[in-house]
């Protein structure tokens, strides 16, 4: 999903366009906190991965389909506040991933791969600021190359690791006039680190760290804030975002099933630019919280590889800069 800061207009005339500029601008001085940024990837990670996060799997091909259902009640101003009237925006996202994990090791017994992983996206948006989605489903493709590996500290205590670096290639839907997009319209480059610590009893504990570097969009249309319907450069500031996990085997219903406390968090380190001048207060926040579950399937025989189940909830507060709703997630790891 992609929102800025005011209203886009589509099928407006050259020469009504030309008016309306002025009124887009008398609007923005009238309602000052009608302005959210919003300007991130719309594709990135965001309470998709969890559970035992950084145990790699055996070598070979792993299919990774996750599928997003979220919804945002409300739109979030640089203040946290309300944008005015009714704003909400509902997605489904599917985001199939092909990871492959390499059979011979590195040095220092580090085990390396790669993953590719694509998006298609329903949005529907229902504004009173007469927001609207665009009508392309196609997201942004990422890839990227991994490397990592397990250490033993103790007995039932096991430290996962490996190492990212993603890129997200703008292949998506965009359509400058919407202010909901599939597709970013940049390159977005991401490096990241994923920890799990297995501890006695069932514990577990993980986190997906990410740092989020920007290219720059230039087919940026916003009269809200540039004052006109030209295409101007917009660049996305750094962003800090991480998941985790922690969770705990129930093993007096199964060893296999596993519950726990999930959550993301995100911030933006700088403000976003627009022609290189600094857009004050376009900083994003995001805290999401909420319960997961997760089930490991072994076919009788152990035959065929194990197939892992995930389903989570996350309930989003202190958000600026972005919608605030909910996200439900269903994840499947399916080893050939």
């Amino acid at each position: 999903m992609k929102l800025n800061h005011m209203r886009r207009m589509k099928g407006v005339p050259t020469m009504q366009r030309h008016r309306i500029a002025l009124v887009a601008s008398v609007l923005t001085c009238m309602i000052p906190f009608a302005a959210m940024a919003n300007n991130q990837n719309p594709n990135l990670n965001w309470g998709y991965t969890d559970f035992m996060d950084a145990a790699i799997a055996g070598s070979g091909l792993v299919f990774n389909p996750k599928i997003a259902f979220y919804h945002a009640g409300s739109l979030r101003d640089g203040d946290g506040d309300s944008l005015p009237g009714t704003n909400k925006l509902s997605l489904t996202a599917f985001s199939p991933q092909l990871i492959y994990v390499g059979k011979t090791e590195l040095p220092g017994h580090l085990k390396w791969g790669a993953q590719m992983m694509g998006t298609i996206v329903s949005l529907n948006a229902d504004s009173s600021l007469g927001l609207e989605a665009g009508n392309g489903m196609l997201g942004d493709l990422c890839f990227g190359p991994f490397v990592g590996r397990a250490h033993s500290l103790a007995k039932d205590w096991t430290f996962h690791w490996f190492g990212e670096f993603d890129i997200y290639a703008p292949i998506g839907s965009y359509d400058e006039d919407a202010a909901f997009n599939a597709g970013a319209n940049f390159w977005t480059f991401e490096p990241f680190v994923a920890m799990t610590l297995q501890m006695p009893h069932g514990f577990e504990f993980s986190t997906r760290q990410h740092l989020t570097f920007n290219t720059r969009n230039n087919d940026y249309v916003n009269p809200g804030v540039t004052g006109d319907f030209a295409k101007h450069d917009l660049k996305a500031g750094e962003l800090w975002h991480f998941n985790w996990t922690l969770s705990k085997s129930l093993d007096f219903i199964s060893p296999m099933l596993r519950l726990g406390a999930v959550g993301y968090y995100g911030q933006q380190l700088s403000n976003d630019e627009v022609d290189g001048d600094t857009l004050s207060d376009s900083k994003e926040r995001v805290l999401g919280i909420g319960p997961g579950l997760q089930y490991v399937h072994i076919p009788k025989g152990a035959k065929a590889p194990s197939v892992i189940f995930n389903l989570k909830s996350y309930w989003e507060t202190g958000v600026e800069n972005r919608g605030k709703g909910n996200r439900t997630v269903f994840r499947m790891i399916i080893p050939f």
